[in-house]
């Protein structure tokens, strides 16, 4: 038969909560009370990673989103929060009990999951289908049940294939189990074979069931029995396949090269601005002064939002009077790979400090921008594509400076060799 094609909504359901993870721990680290055994201070300060201020500030961010859970640590087999719905200690009544649960999810609550079953794809398909259809054939364990893996395959496809797997293991396109991804709740419970099932019997108490004997069913009846053990294997168990996530992430992070990202990083974002930014305008051979009137017709008539009208359609419009402010600066635009350029947008800089200066074309590295910048001491911005048409030049340097109701423009003679420098 063949498997269902995978629908968006049903791989949501399957990696609950299982997103924050993916998308926070490959730069992050996991907290210190997630490690077990507990090593000693001389053995923390062995292996704890140098990393730079970003990465100790990444990880110290991480530590905080998960510092409630390590709060939860002494109720070893409570688990406190099931899909965002909190479950309700068995010892807290009256004030207490309003203060643990937000008044607002009490009706959540209700249907809140009693039933963790620990799982692993390593455990036989047969089994973990028979488990599944049990779900969700049952409204009541279907909103009360979750199963759980600790992880995925540590690989480019791991997670993909994970799902792939989960979804072909479900009764129906349309009849799924609660199946989430955290390896967290592995390591608070100490789960290190599956199946493991923890159910809250009718008088509140939290059982387990470790093993396959009884089945899901007969397993939770048993600890509705108080015949559940966390310690004793009841039939056959399997060891947890899927690494634990957290300490992939653990390790990555040791060895994570921030500089080097960071300018990875870096260098992607500059080609991406070089990509939108720049008209490469030829240098300049021969010196020339002359004026440009940057005058267009109107090609439509437009009002302000009041209905005021602003500019009528055939009209001629000079920015420079309508709009005389942006024109206060002079504008410099230069070609910075040349560096008889540099030294002429250098003397300008001396006698017109109010100055905006553009780039035909940026440096081809980011680097290459900030030498530039040191060189001019000045903020140096690609030029827009059609903006060296709007201004009136076709060859660089060339400064430009609003003169009444025109633009006076200045582009320099390029220097013979021995004039460079």
């Amino acid at each position: 038969m063949i498997a269902p094609v995978i629908n968006q909504q049903q791989v949501a359901a399957i990696v609950q909560r299982s997103d924050a993870i993916m998308s926070t721990a490959s730069t992050r680290s996991v907290p210190a009370w997630l490690r077990e055994p507990k090593a000693t201070p001389a053995e923390e300060a062995a292996v704890k990673p140098q990393l730079d201020k970003q990465g100790a500030n990444i990880l110290q961010e991480y530590a905080a989103q998960y510092a409630p859970q390590s709060n939860g640590k002494a109720q070893a087999w409570l688990r406190t929060r099931v899909n965002g719905v909190p479950v309700v200690p068995p010892n807290l009544h009256g004030k207490a009990l309003q203060e643990y649960v937000d008044h607002t999810l009490m009706a959540k609550e209700e249907n809140a999951a009693k039933t963790l079953v620990f799982i692993s794809m390593d455990m036989p398909h047969s089994l973990l289908r028979r488990w599944f259809k049990e779900v969700t054939d049952n409204k009541h364990l279907f909103e009360t049940t979750v199963f759980v893996l600790r992880g995925w395959p540590n690989k480019a496809e791991g997670l993909p294939e994970m799902i792939s797997t989960v979804n072909k293991l479900m009764p129906s396109f349309k009849k799924t189990a609660n199946v989430e991804i955290n390896p967290i709740l592995f390591t608070d419970h100490k789960v290190n074979l599956v199946p493991v099932i923890i159910h809250q019997e009718p008088n509140q108490q939290w059982g387990v069931m470790v093993g396959d004997e009884y089945g899901f069913r007969g397993a939770v009846k048993r600890i509705d029995k108080g015949k559940g053990s966390p310690t004793k294997v009841r039939g056959e168990a399997w060891k947890v396949a899927e690494p634990n996530m957290i300490a992939v992430f653990q390790q990555k992070i040791k060895h994570f090269n921030w500089k080097a990202e960071e300018a990875k990083a870096k260098a992607h974002d500059w080609q991406s601005v070089r990509a939108r930014l720049g008209d490469p305008l030829p240098d300049s051979l021969r010196g020339r002064n002359y004026t440009f009137n940057p005058s267009v017709i109107a090609t439509r008539t437009i009002r302000l939002p009041s209905g005021k009208l602003l500019v009528r359609k055939g009209q001629e419009i000079d920015p420079l009077t309508m709009f005389p402010f942006p024109w206060s600066q002079s504008y410099i635009v230069l070609n910075p790979s040349q560096p008889w350029q540099v030294r002429q947008v250098q003397a300008w800089e001396s006698m017109y400090p109010n100055v905006v200066i553009m780039a035909s074309e940026l440096p081809a590295t980011w680097q290459g921008e900030n030498a530039v910048v040191n060189a001019l001491h000045h903020p140096v911005y690609g030029i827009y594509p059609g903006l060296a048409q709007r201004l009136g030049i076709n060859r660089v340097p060339a400064l430009i400076q609003p003169d009444h109701d025109v633009l006076s423009i200045t582009v320099p003679k390029e220097p013979l060799p021995g004039e460079r420098g």
